[in-house]
């Protein structure tokens, strides 16, 4: 019996020659001898793709400046005051 195993292929080649001759030279076929089973391991890697959406939001900022300026408008307004003088009263001249 010739067995090949090649590492983690699959391909296997087993050959059997059921053919056996005795010592008087006349040939005859026997039933075969079954051997212990042999177990094989073949390690496979599966690639699998896993998309994934990352989000990715961009915020505008508006910074709005106002500056500013001041610029002079000149008026004008009048306003009357009274003032009264007192130079005395008439009852200041009763008193005499």
């Amino acid at each position: 019996m010739n067995q090949n195993f090649y590492g983690e292929d699959i391909n296997v080649d087993i050959d059997f020659n059921m053919n056996q001759s005795n010592s008087m030279g006349v040939n005859s076929i026997s039933q075969p001898i079954i051997e212990p089973m042999q177990e094989r391991v073949v390690n496979r890697t599966i690639m699998h793709e896993v998309p994934h959406i990352c989000p990715i939001n961009t915020r505008i900022i508006n910074n709005h400046v106002y500056r500013h300026t001041y610029s002079p408008r000149y008026t004008c307004c009048e306003e009357n005051v009274c003032t009264n003088i007192q130079c005395g009263s008439c009852c200041c001249f009763n008193n005499r």
